[in-house]
């Protein structure tokens, strides 16, 4: 696994970011936890953005789990989609939804750090 979170281009561009908040742990970058318990805990936090965002984000690769990597990568494809709009609004809502997701990665950075994930 380690060799496969080291490879992953989307892992690449957030790391290189340093205003992002970072793991300690490298390896909770692909560790999968429960989707419902993660939605159940946004939402028992007030997160209600989040918990809607952590209910469909990377449910293509896995419908049951969500990791940390999934919601990144989930972050660059609506990034691509935002060069393919054809008008303001879809480029605002697109925006919008990728910052959300962007959000929720570091939330889960937090939780990862603080051993709550």
């Amino acid at each position: 696994m380690t060799h496969r979170v080291s490879r992953d281009p989307a892992r690449t561009r957030w790391e290189a970011q340093p205003w992002k908040r970072q793991l300690r742990n490298p390896e909770e970058y692909e560790n999968p936890v429960s989707r419902g318990a993660l939605v159940q805990a946004l939402v028992a936090e007030g997160l209600m953005v989040d918990a809607e965002l952590a209910r469909f984000a990377g449910a293509a690769e896995d419908r049951d789990c969500i990791s940390i990597a999934q919601v990144v990568r989930f972050a660059d494809t609506v990034a691509l989609r935002m060069v393919l709009a054809r008008t303001d609004d879809q480029v605002l809502q697109l925006a919008h939804l990728r910052r959300n997701a962007e959000e929720l990665a570091g939330r889960m950075i937090d939780w990862a750090n603080a051993g709550r994930l």
